[in-house]
């Protein structure tokens, strides 16, 4: 049996990807980490009895419906589901309902939920079926675990690290004007409240730049740690910062990773305030400099973090930060905030929807289809949905990518490489006494070709 896990961002979740595969693995599954862009014409060649979506949105349900309606399993393992909003797109009923309405819940085989909150708001709704319905949490906090938490990198550094959370504005990949506004428009926001809130962002991420050129220049002998949303440009931020000798511009390695290796966390509405509580280190937000609507788009980060109400207070806490995360009740926070959006810090969601999916899951006729590689596994393909897919079929999507990689960014922070899933795919084994090299990460193959594709399997070699 082979299962197909669809990885949206590799440096956000890959880790989570490939822990949930050595799950998999170590119960006799064959997976395929599928990389999202090339899910279309790879998923098709892979001979998948089921496949594990990194969403249920508009924008992939055609190809969603493709896939089901050539009798494809098809599950919903979210890469966005526990920071929620309050109301609107992607508040717990709205989701609930788009679900429902869309004629997602009819192509679903089962959904993964993060936490209880999402959870029970499909219930509420009779979205699906409540056996369709899994509370698992999400594999790529299983790092953050106790368990699994000497994985990350390192030893300490004592950097003061300094998250953003501002792709709206300062987006790295979308190419036309005003396409994020569109993507929130269709994810089921207000046309009107999304204008609203990028007024409101716009002034909010130009005042978080100068706060942190202020603190840089308050503090020059704190080593400052700048990480950019990875789906922001980092432009922008050399641009302000660099000046600063005490700071340093880098969105690379896994946020948890530099979490772990920080004093503190300072950020403005940033999910990434759950990890670092999940972590031990404290999180510090820039309430002073929200708006209205700023703080109500998202209002976890700020619940599950040390408020700050002034520059003056901001320099007071990072100067005596021992005393104030020593103050700090982590597991009161968890058990009050976090829980409900991100369930149990245990280090065990891999294994609960590796268990889900094994035991849902049957050895039915694997799906494998050239043709729907040809056509972009669409209804009603498009040119150069077309182009593309005949390309891939003929060269192997391996090449393909690299070759579209070469002149699109966005493509080249997408791509997965097999010595790096083979890396941590050992360390987790080694970390979990296993033998490491009874794990195997490659590139897949079309089954039916031979030819190498962008997707990468994971086995278990007994």
């Amino acid at each position: 049996m082979r299962i197909g896990l669809v990885v949206d961002h590799p440096k956000r979740d890959l880790p989570g990807a490939v822990m949930l595969g050595y799950q998999l693995a170590r119960r006799g599954v064959s997976v395929a980490l599928v990389p999202m862009y090339e899910q279309a014409v790879d998923v098709p060649r892979l001979g998948l009895n089921a496949l594990v979506a990194n969403y249920a949105r508009p924008v992939n349900l055609d190809l969603m419906r493709s896939f089901a309606g050539a009798g494809l399993p098809l599950y919903v393992l979210d890469t966005e589901g526990g920071v929620l909003a309050t109301t609107g797109g992607n508040s717990p009923p709205a989701m609930a309902a788009h679900i429902k309405a869309s004629g997602y819940a009819d192509i679903l085989t089962g959904y993964f939920f993060w936490g209880s909150r999402l959870h029970d708001a499909f219930l509420a709704a009779g979205t699906m079926k409540p056996e369709q319905l899994h509370l698992t949490g999400c594999p790529r906090f299983d790092f953050a675990a106790a368990r699994w938490r000497a994985l990350l990198d390192g030893e300490p550094r004592g950097y003061l690290l300094v998250n953003a959370n501002f792709p709206l504005v300062n987006s790295r990949f979308t190419g036309t004007p005003g396409g994020e506004r569109e993507a929130m428009v269709r994810s089921g926001w207000d046309g009107a409240y999304v204008d609203r809130f990028i007024v409101d962002l716009k002034q909010v991420f130009s005042n978080y730049l100068a706060e942190i050129g202020r603190l840089a220049a308050a503090r020059p002998d704190r080593s400052i740690l700048v990480r950019p949303h990875p789906f922001e440009s980092e432009e922008v931020y050399r641009n302000a910062l660099s000046r600063h000798a005490n700071v340093l511009i880098d969105g690379a390695g896994s946020v948890l990773d530099r979490i772990r290796n920080a004093v503190a966390v300072v950020h403005l509405n940033c999910g990434t305030a759950v990890e670092s509580v999940l972590l031990g280190k404290l999180p510090l937000q820039l309430e002073y400099l929200n708006t209205p609507t700023t703080a109500g788009h998202a209002a976890l980060p700020a619940r599950v973090s040390r408020k700050v109400a002034s520059f003056d207070e901001l320099l007071g806490a990072i100067d005596h930060i021992e005393r104030e995360t020593e103050s700090f009740d982590f597991a009161g926070v968890h058990a009050a905030d976090i829980e409900a959006f991100f369930h149990l810090n245990d280090g065990q969601a891999a294994e609960r929807v590796a268990d889900v999916l094994t035991r849902t899951t049957t050895a039915r006729r694997p799906y494998v289809s050239l043709l729907a590689t040809v056509m972009g596994t669409r209804a009603k393909p498009s040119v150069g949905q077309i182009v593309k897919g005949a390309a891939s079929a003929a060269l192997g999507s391996a090449v393909t990518e690299r070759l579209r990689s070469q002149f699109n960014p966005a493509r080249r922070d997408k791509r997965i490489e097999p010595a790096l899933v083979e890396a941590l795919l050992h360390r987790i084994a080694s970390h979990d006494r296993a033998k490491p090299s009874q794990f195997t990460a490659q590139r897949a193959r079309c089954v039916t070709t031979g030819l190498p594709l962008a997707s990468i399997a994971i086995e278990h070699i007994r």
